[in-house]
């Protein structure tokens, strides 16, 4: 079997290029998003805050 392989070049240029997107979606988000960040980063808080209640409970019933 023929092994394909990426120069590594492309592969730097493709990383470079996901970067930069990334970094304009992220500079987007508040402009897009509004006064809707604020409901849904206080939605993921607690959401995030339930989890590790949850599992701060589970831990405590094995360690017990």
């Amino acid at each position: 079997m023929k092994k394909l392989a990426v120069p590594k070049s492309d592969v730097s240029s493709l990383f470079s290029n996901l970067l930069i997107a990334s970094a304009v979606i992220a500079a987007a988000t508040p402009v897009l998003l509004g006064d809707r960040l604020v409901v849904i980063v206080s939605d993921v808080a607690r959401q995030g805050s339930i989890l590790l209640q949850q599992v701060s409970v589970s831990l405590q019933g094995l360690l017990s």
